[in-house]
């Protein structure tokens, strides 16, 4: 991440005014310890929507947190192609590694303006070791992570393509809940359709006629930027096919 998106230190936010610290890593634990989380955080970095946080093969200085926006983890592959593998909404952390100094193994692009705060690897260990609570909530992101993985592996290589698709969305939409946003209402929704085809591994072509199918049938629209969720119980039945 360039210099230049760092945010000055004088207009950085405060730990305590983060909504988006009940999500992250530093979910546990109490007010008492922002102080020194904070002046463990490297910086804040705004990066705008499009930018690249780092790319595969990057040498990373820091992990980060996504405080506000949404971004994409993803590979591209030797034929060209991109694999989504995450969709990073706010409280996300990304680029933890077990052994800085060597190559990441995946990308990260903002799709909306974001912003980041950053922690080195040696900020990291300082406060693990302050705060053992966090390394609990460190295992409990990465088992999570792990079964994900496994769950992607399973749909997107085996099931019909409406029910990856019905899988993704509900879980996307499970997510949006859980940070305060009410999906019954109509939700802002950057993802593109190429976003979504390259998550769940079909063509923008063929996502197009399942949207049309799912519209048609008052499930949920997905287009122009928003999502308009009709028939929730209905989403996750056909999600469920999967699971």
């Amino acid at each position: 991440m360039n210099q230049h998106d760092k945010i000055p230190v004088m207009t950085e936010s405060s730990c305590l005014d983060c909504d988006s610290r009940k999500f992250a890593w530093f979910e546990p634990g109490d007010e008492a310890h922002l102080p020194e989380r904070e002046k463990q955080r490297a910086g804040q970095y705004l990066v705008r929507a499009g930018g690249n946080v780092f790319m595969e093969g990057d040498i990373l200085d820091y992990a980060y947190t996504l405080k506000q926006g949404w971004a994409i983890c993803y590979k591209l592959l030797a034929n060209g192609q991109r694999q989504v593998l995450h969709v990073a909404l706010a409280g996300d952390f990304i680029g933890c590694q077990a052994n800085y100094g060597q190559p990441i193994d995946y990308a990260v692009m903002t799709v909306t303006d974001c912003v980041f705060c950053a922690f080195s690897a040696e900020s990291m260990q300082n406060l693990l070791i302050a705060e053992p609570s966090l390394m609990r909530r460190l295992f409990e992101i990465n088992a999570k992570q792990s079964e994900k993985c496994r769950t992607r592996l399973a749909y997107v290589g085996q099931a019909q393509a409406k029910y990856r698709v019905a899988l993704f969305l509900t879980h996307l939409i499970e997510r949006l809940e859980r940070r305060g946003i009410d999906t019954s209402q109509m939700v802002e929704f950057p993802l593109t359709r190429e976003d979504i085809a390259d998550a769940v591994g079909i063509t923008a072509v063929h996502l197009s006629r399942i949207s049309a199918e799912l519209r048609a049938r008052n499930i949920v629209e997905c287009r122009y930027n928003r999502l308009v969720v009709t028939d929730l119980d209905a989403l996750k039945t056909l999600a469920a096919e999967l699971i």
